[in-house]
């Protein structure tokens, strides 16, 4: 998505030949515009924006009522990869004499089919689940508190986007977190672990994470897209939705930056 309308110093800036090239695709492709969110002046949200974006509100309420099923998506540690409905109901197809079929497996690979790999297949994905967040804060900056979508589905709480992130966030960092029982869920069963005082409190970045327990699988040394876990955490303790919605992105992100180097 991109918005026609951006933000240098705070300032909101139009740029006139962004609208002119809208207005031409406009008119070239009204049967994709019927479909998605026009930056013009038949969209302007939250003090004015405007947003461009394949999925108009209607779709997007669609799209997260799958998403925030957690009979499906909705894990109690995050977004999975694929979803719960497909354990029961896998999708098979045959090519002559070979029977192929995607199901969701919340843990490792039951084939050796690429590799042995089911990041696809079920499991919970750090970067997945960044950039989703990453994209209900964008689009909580167009909507702002009045789109509200029940969250989880079918629990009648509704909350606002910025609310759905934060809900993804506490989700995956429930992760790493100990517990009632003082365990911490990406350890899984591992008594060493999960008890010997040498390594209860070391913390390891799995490639990805169990959909349904938790626990870690895959490489445990991914600090490139499961350490995002920390910006997740540090993000949402220092952004409220009041500056979400009145700060611009660039400015904001500039102004965490600061604090972070200042230890803030």
């Amino acid at each position: 998505m991109c918005a026609s309308t951006v933000f240098e110093h705070g300032v909101a800036v139009r740029h006139p030949r962004l609208f002119e090239l809208l207005q031409l695709f406009q008119k070239r492709h009204p049967e994709v515009i019927e479909k998605i969110s026009p930056a013009d002046e038949r969209a302007s949200g939250y003090a004015g924006r405007r947003l461009l974006a394949v999925c108009n509100k209607s779709k997007i309420e669609r799209i997260l009522a799958y998403m925030l099923d957690e009979s499906e998506f909705f894990g109690p540690y995050g977004i999975r990869s694929l979803s719960r409905h497909h354990l029961e109901h896998p999708f098979v197809f045959r090519v002559g004499h070979e029977e192929y079929r995607v199901q969701y497996l919340p843990g490792e690979s039951n084939t050796g089919m690429f590799g042995g790999n089911s990041n696809w297949r079920g499991p919970v994905w750090m970067p997945v689940n960044v950039l989703l967040m990453r994209a209900l804060l964008n689009l909580y900056q167009f909507y702002g508190d009045d789109f509200k979508v029940e969250c989880p589905t079918g629990s009648g709480n509704m909350l606002a986007l910025f609310e759905v992130a934060q809900e993804i966030s506490r989700r995956l960092s429930n992760i790493f977190l100990r517990d009632q029982n003082g365990r911490r869920p990406l350890y899984g069963g591992s008594k060493k672990f999960q008890e010997d005082p040498h390594w209860k409190d070391y913390i390891l970045f799995y490639e990805y994470f169990h959909g349904d327990n938790g626990a870690g699988l895959g490489a445990s040394h991914q600090t490139g897209w499961t350490g995002l876990i920390a910006r997740s955490l540090d993000l949402f303790a220092r952004l409220t939705p009041e500056d979400a919605l009145q700060i611009a992105k660039d400015e904001l992100a500039a102004r965490m930056t600061r604090q972070q180097v200042a230890g803030h």
